[in-house]
């Protein structure tokens, strides 16, 4: 079972991989804790199991968590794809 302190560890390092499992934790705490830690590091490979558990986890708080956490990192990856886009230089 894994602890707040682990999720802190875990955000800290930016293991994806361990929060990524953290998710499907027996404990809600830690579910929402760890979801809302993969929404702050916005990293694309956290976008299907936040997909997932804001629609699957049976824990309501855990989902709004996941939902908001999913929207978080949708908007960082809008973000920074919007920044690799070639811009058109003015015209005038």
């Amino acid at each position: 079972m894994t602890t707040l302190d682990d999720i802190n560890t875990m955000r800290d390092s930016r293991d994806i991989d361990g929060l990524i499992r953290a998710l499907g934790d027996p404990d809600e705490f830690v579910r929402t804790e760890a979801a809302l830690s993969l929404g702050t590091i916005a990293d694309p490979k956290a976008r299907e199991p936040l997909d997932r558990m804001r629609t699957e986890d049976p824990s309501t708080s855990a989902r709004e968590a996941a939902a908001t956490a999913y929207k978080w990192l949708v908007g960082r990856i809008q973000e920074v794809e919007a920044t690799r886009e070639p811009r058109t230089p003015p015209t005038g």
